[in-house]
């Protein structure tokens, strides 16, 4: 089922998992030094079929997604106590959301972060997407925002703690760690202006978010202009519009907004702030 406020973006989709599937899933998001222990503690209980069929995932990931799901699932399946398995369902999460499919995208991350709380791939994603997808109408709505809320400000707080893979290179790991960031500022956003009707706080995590994403998502660039109307910013909203109108899924529905700012402005039915 797609239960979605937007449809997310290329961009959001493009996301790769730089920290969930290192030399240990278990690692995941954790301080090096630790997850070196529990490799250390684990590795004599891991046999060579469980060995291949890791193999297996690690070469799976960042391509086709369904190819992803099928070898992580079977992973899980057939090797659930696994050191490894915390990180596959990290990697499931992200493959499940590139499919479309929410629910079981919940439901691998849910599992991901009972098994490792800190993985930041997961508490990246989950922030964002939450948010978009829960409706006021649901009955667990206010306990999902809130949950929300945490991964946001966890994922910010262990992103600057977290050591390079020594496979990935300096910028990469830089562009990886700003577009986790960018996640949790609009997930953040949209509570700000959804929930809590803050529309100040709104504009600062939003343009956060269109700011340390490596190619920021056209439905930040919509909330931020819905923020800025909000706010009386009918300046910066009309260029976020306009930057959410170049392209992606709301390019009717962002030019639409954009031509209405400017109508108010124009008219002098509203007066800007900036």
């Amino acid at each position: 089922m797609k239960a979605t406020s937007f449809k997310f973006s290329a961009a959001v989709l493009a996301l790769s998992m730089v920290f969930s599937m290192g030399p240990s899933a278990a690692s995941a998001g954790q301080p090096a030094a630790a997850a070196q222990d529990k490799d250390k503690d684990k590795k004599q209980k891991v046999n060579k079929a469980e060995e291949a069929a890791y193999k297996n995932v690690v070469a799976a990931q960042g391509g086709d997604p369904n190819m992803e799901i099928q070898v992580g699932e079977d992973f899980v399946t057939k090797f659930p106590m696994s050191q490894y398995v915390p990180g596959v369902y990290g990697m499931l999460t992200t493959a499940y959301f590139s499919t479309g499919n929410t629910d079981k995208m919940f439901a691998s991350g849910a599992k991901a972060l009972e098994l490792n709380p800190n993985n930041v791939d997961v508490l990246a994603l989950l922030s964002m997407a939450i948010p978009r997808r829960e409706k006021p109408t649901m009955p667990d709505y206010a306990v999902q925002m809130k949950n929300a809320e945490q991964y946001a400000h966890r994922t910010i707080e262990l992103i600057p703690t977290l050591d390079k893979p020594a496979t990935v290179d300096d910028a990469t790991f830089e562009k990886a760690k700003n577009d986790k960031l960018a996640l949790a500022h609009s997930g953040l956003g949209l509570i700000d202006l959804n929930v809590k009707k803050d529309f100040e706080g709104a504009r600062t995590e939003l343009t956060q978010a269109v700011t340390l994403a490596t190619s920021p998502d056209p439905v930040d660039f919509y909330l931020l202009g819905n923020a800025d109307a909000q706010d009386g910013y009918l300046n910066g909203a009309i260029a976020a519009f306009d930057k959410c109108a170049a392209t992606g899924p709301l390019t009717t529905a962002c030019k639409a907004r954009e031509d209405a700012v400017k109508k108010d402005k124009d008219s002098g039915t509203k007066l800007s702030r900036d």
